[in-house]
Formats: C-alpha cells, structure tokens, sequence
C-alpha cells in the first residue's frame, strides 16, 4: 500500500470518528455532591448549578474532577476538571510527550533517560533501574476521582511501524463518600530493522491500577490507596551492526531493509532459537492517610511498598549463530578479564539470564497544619531495602548463589509554604538522612519572575555501588553526590506575547557515571551552566511557541555528555468550523539537538554509558499534525519526520548505533463517556 492509498484510508476513518463523536454526545441526569468534591464549586458562570432545561444536572468535565496525592498533602484544596484541551494530544510518543528532553533508542516504549543532568527528587538509596520510570503508573500519577455518574476514559493511539498505545480507565463513586476506579495501559511496538517479518514485536507493555478514595462523615478521615502494576517487556537489538565502518548517511539510506541489528540478527523458528530480552516487573502498593482534629492540625500517614524486577535474558552469548555476520572477534559484551580477551562472562558462555530484584518498603508519618501564615508539614521517614542478584550456571542450568545488599535508612524532614498573595509564594523545605544525605531548598514564585535554590547530598544508587551479573561485576563504596543548584526565570507579558528567559547553575562533585568501558566511577568538581529563552505568541487564531537551551559544563570535564543547543518550536492555527461543530488545530513541530557523543545504552544491566567513537549528529525533526475535537471527543492525525529524505537528509540516530523513527502516518482518538 503506498502513502497515498495510506493516507486516503486514515482520513476516511478520521471523518468516520468525527461524526460517531459528533452524534453520541447524549447528556443524562445527574445526582447530588458530597464530600469528595472538596471546596472547589461546580458552577457556571452566570453563578447558578449546571442545569439543563429540566433543572437536571448535565454530567460532563466539570462534574467528575479528581486530585492528586500531593494536592492533599500540601493541604492544596482544590480538584481539576477531565481535560479537554488539544494541547499536545498528538504528542502520544513519550519523548514528543516531555517537549523532547528525553533521549530513547528510537521506538516507542524503549531505554529512555533525559537529555540534561536532573537531580534525583529524593535523597537516600535508590534501585538506579530508572530507563523505564516514565512508563510506569507511580503514585504521583495516580488521579482519585469524585464523580456524579461513572466516568470512562478511552485513548487509543495508532502509529506507523506497529506501534500502539491504548490507555484505559473507569471510575465511579460508591456513594457520595467514597470512589473507586482502575487504569489500564497497553503499549507496543515493532522492529525498525533487523526483522524477519515486519510485524515482529520490539516492546510489550502491559500497566494497571486500582485505587480508592474515602472520607467518613465528617470529612476528618482522608484515604487514598491504590496498586500498580507494569510488565514491560523489549526485544532487545542493540543498535544496528556496522562491522565496515560505514558512515551514518549510508547507514541509514537503507537501514530498514538492510540492517542487521547487533543482537540476533534474525529470528528463526517459532519459538525463536535465538533470543534476547529484558523486561522491567513491577508492583507497587500504596496508601495515604490522614485525619484532621477540629482546629485544623492534622496528622498523616504514607505506607508505600515496591517491588522491582530487572530480567536479562540471551541464550546465544557465543554469537556461534552469527559469528559470519559479526565478524571474528566482533563481541558485543566487554572483557571480564583483561588478561584473557577469550572470557566475557563470570558464569555462563553460552546463556546469560540475570535477574535483579529489589524491594522496599517505606513508612512516613507527620504533622501538618497552619501556623501564622505558614502550611507546615513536619515528618520523619523510614526506608529498608533489599537487592538480590541471581542468575544461571552454564552446564547445570541452576541458580547460582544470590548476592544480596540489604539497607535501612532513617530521615527527618519539614516543608513549608507562605502566601504573601493569591500569586506570590514561598516554599521551603529540609530533609536530612541520619548521618549522611541531606536536602535544602527554596523557592520565591511570582507572576513575573521565579528564583529557587537546591542544595543537595544524595547516596549512590544500588546498581553504582553493587553489580553481580554475568558480564559485570564491581562492589564500590563511593562518596555522596554533591549538588548546589541555582536557577530562575522571568516572565515578560505584552498582549498576546510571552516572553521567558531563563539561567541555572549546578556544581556537582562527586558525580558518579558509567565509563567507556561500562565501570562506575567518580568525577571531581565541575559545573554545568544552562541559559534559556521562551517566546510565545498566542493570537485568536495564529500561535507559535519557541525554546532555546545553551548547555556548556566548566574544568574541561567531560562525564556528562548533553547537546551544546536544544531548540523546540511550534506553529499552529486553530478555530471553529462547520458552525462551531468542530473546533479543530493545525500545525507543525520542530525539534532540533546539536552534534554530541551522546550516552551508549547497554541492555544487559540497563544502563546508558559514556563513548567517544560515535557522534550523533544535530539533526531537525519536523512532524506535522491535526487536532480535533466535536463535542467531548478528541482525535488527532500526526506525520511525523516529515522532512525524511526531503531535507536535512535521510534520518538521524537518538542513542549510538540506534536510528530515531523513520517517517510514519499515526492517528488516535481521546473519548470520555460520562454515564
């Protein structure tokens, strides 16, 4: 099929959607309010309730709102209505989804890391398997509903090159006191290159969540619970073979069609006789609690439980099935023993599947209040922790002896806000691990300029400081990272222009990284400095919206690689058609990262490591898109990587060795259903 019977078949379903969204907007009646609202009123602007010409409530996005965990923990009292913007609806990939400042290998679902140094929210000891974070359903993301009838959400997403994305979610109150609901998320891809077939898989993501929201009688009890759960699985490549050292244009003139990836070159057999995978398992409970006593003080409770699983899985470690292919010599895993180039492994040669298991459980209990202007929030926090790293003997095919690293850790810490104003704040907060870690910050927030400082001392993670594998191996004890972090930014309004710079400078010491040759280390002392600049312009019908980033580190360290320039831009129409049925956007996004040797990623522990020999390119990604909305439904058309072989060339690499995504024609639809 070619792009135009494509594109003709796309627009065909589009027009299709539009109308069952533009017919099946029925309203029906609705109950009464409760507790759960919170202090936010469901009123028009005219004052009066949302009534229709039979004095019945409308059900719609004002009457189902939700809030977040953190809203009632900073005793923030407010909800937020279902959205119903078209903002971003077609930015469903999750680099396009964070304005481009996160690298992944080039698919949907894949390793993903962010482009620029971000310190960790937390201090204390952390997993440090973070390349699949962004998909996961974590508590912060967790939304606890009141609804006046049952609420259900659908977004279905489908792209080019076998990518699918399907979020899922109902919700509805029990009684006027108490809801529940779950989220659903699936999410797939397929191979870019070095497929046999070209449906074969690369990532199979399933998510889910159940939660809760109760209040007694008396509004003095507030519970929010919920689970979670993600099973993320990658067929994993390694980037794409080049044993002629040939140049990236050449590389990627053909990739699809000729490319031969670095890690089974082809499947063969069903099941496959060759295979490589790793797959991230989570489970997460979570429960927060809190009761207020008749002055306003209360007292609260977090219980949070996670369970992590990194599974590594290649069953051809030799490469005896493509040793042709590669080349003699040609390994993708390091040495393990720099005298003897022939071993590449501790335990098995020909079969690697590690597993690396993680649990935590975390308990913090506190008091908040007001107290002379201030929102206070005093607690002390409590974390243990175990990881376990297993895997498999060569010729037995049992486990060998698990190595465990087992921790407990105790913190203190407040936080606090003043309003000098309705939109003039100051936040403060401390926190401080017993005898090692700590945690300063501040920030003044106005309308027209917003200054914040961070001063920070946080532990190594658990994958820096032990690794038991069966291609790595390394037991450290290295210092806390150090980080003073100075930022701000002004706002300029004119009319319909917003103009944004910004500045930041971060001095890190002890910074720990992965090396070429894939081994923790630790850096001296070094700063990084970023200078920015926004500028928007929202008129009735024309908008653009444009960033700069200037990114340059000091005393000629280089541990930490990120692009020198990073530039967003976006230009849209938008307006009513068809006598206000349909409100509808149209526009074109840019992406833009200068040349730098960007991070190498390694499946085996998951891990994106430094390397000198490749250079990814500064390269423009143009996508086009198409915004709709009729009534409540939401749809959308995206070309993305327009420009492929047009202009600026044939394609680009995000991580070394790994493509970005070709040209490709997707479509999705966002329908929330209130009865």
């Amino acid at each position: 099929m070619n792009s135009l019977q494509a594109l003709s078949r796309l627009l065909y379903k589009l027009v299709l959607l539009l109308f069952i969204g533009y017919v099946a907007q029925a309203q029906v009646p609705g109950g009464k309010g409760g507790p759960l609202s919170g202090s936010k009123d469901r009123k028009s602007r005219t004052g009066s309730s949302i009534l229709d010409d039979s004095t019945k409530q409308v059900y719609g996005p004002e009457t189902s709102r939700f809030l977040l965990e953190n809203d009632l923990l900073t005793n923030r009292d407010t909800t937020y209505a279902i959205d119903t913007l078209l903002e971003n609806i077609h930015n469903y990939n999750f680099v396009n989804r964070y304005n481009n400042r996160y690298v992944d290998l080039g698919n949907l679902g894949t390793a993903i890391r962010p482009v620029f140094y971000t310190p960790p929210a937390q201090i204390g000891t952390y997993f440090g398997m973070n390349v699949y974070d962004l998909y996961a359903l974590t508590p912060d993301k967790i939304k606890y509903y009141d609804t006046k009838s049952p609420y259900t959400y659908l977004k279905y997403v489908q792209g080019g090159l076998y990518q699918q994305l399907l979020n899922l979610g109902h919700s509805r109150n029990i009684n006027s006191r108490w809801n529940i609901g779950f989220d659903f998320q699936r999410l797939t891809s397929g191979k870019q290159y070095g497929y046999t077939e070209r449906s074969e898989r690369q990532v199979d993501h399933y998510g889910v969540s159940a939660y809760t929201r109760w209040i007694s009688s008396d509004s003095a009890y507030h519970i929010l619970a919920h689970f979670s759960h993600q099973n993320h699985w990658v067929n994993e490549q390694g980037g794409i073979l080049n044993t002629l050292g040939t140049d990236q244009s050449t590389l990627l003139d053909n990739f699809a069609e000729n490319a031969v990836s670095q890690l089974v070159p082809a499947i063969s057999g069903n099941p496959p006789t060759q295979m490589v995978r790793g797959n991230d398992y989570r489970n997460n409970w979570h429960i927060y609690h809190q009761y207020k006593f008749g002055n306003g003080f209360q007292v609260y409770h977090i219980f949070d439980r996670q369970t992590q699983r990194y599974d590594y899985y290649d069953n051809d470690n030799t490469y005896s099935e493509y040793a042709s292919v590669r080349g003699a010599g040609n390994y993708f895993y390091p040495d393990v023993s720099p005298s003897d180039t022939a071993y590449r492994y501790y335990f098995s040669d020909d079969t690697t599947h590690d597993v690396m298991r993680y649990i935590v459980y975390e308990n913090r209990i506190g008091l908040k209040g007001k107290y002379q202007g201030w929102d206070y929030r005093l607690y002390a926090r409590r974390r243990d922790f175990k990881a376990t790293y297993t895997g498999l003997y060569t010729t037995t095919n049992t486990e060998y002896n698990p190595v465990t690293y087992k921790k407990g850790e105790t913190f203190l810490g407040a936080w606090g806000q003043y309003s000098f104003k309705k939109n003039i704040k100051l936040y403060a907060e401390a926190e401080f691990l017993l005898f090692r870690d700590y945690k300063l910050s501040g920030t003044f927030e106005s309308p027209w300029f917003k200054v914040s400082y961070l001063s920070m001392l946080y532990s190594p993670t658990v994958v820096q400081q032990r690794m038991y594998s069966n291609h790595f191996r390394w037991s450290n004890d290295f210092s806390p990272v150090s980080v003073n972090q100075l930022s701000g930014q002004l706002t300029l309004k004119y009319k319909a222009l917003t103009f944004e710079p910004s500045a930041s400078i971060s001095n890190l010491a002890n910074y720990i990284y992965l090396d070429q040759d894939i081994k923790p280390q630790q850096s001296s002392a070094f700063q990084i400095f970023n200078v920015g600049v926004s500028l928007n312009l929202h008129g009735k019908i024309f908008h653009t919206e444009n960033q700069v980033v200037f990114t340059q580190t000091t005393n000629n360290v280089n541990v930490i690689r990120m692009p020198q320039w990073f530039i967003n831009s976006r230009w849209y129409a938008e307006g009513f058609l068809f006598r206000k049925a349909l409100f509808m956007q149209i526009g074109i996004d840019a992406h833009y990262k200068s040349d730098y040797y960007a991070n190498a990623y390694m499946p085996a522990i998951a891990q994106f490591y430094l390397q000198d020999e490749f250079l990814v390119k500064g390269y423009p990604v143009i996508d086009v898109f198409a915004n709709a909305r009729v009534g409540r439904v939401r749809l959308f058309v995206k070309m993305s990587h327009i420009n492929q072989g047009l202009v600026f060339g044939n394609g680009y690499f995000t991580t070394p060795y790994y493509p970005g995504q070709r040209r490709t024609l997707g479509f999705g639809v966002l329908w929330p259903l209130f009865d």
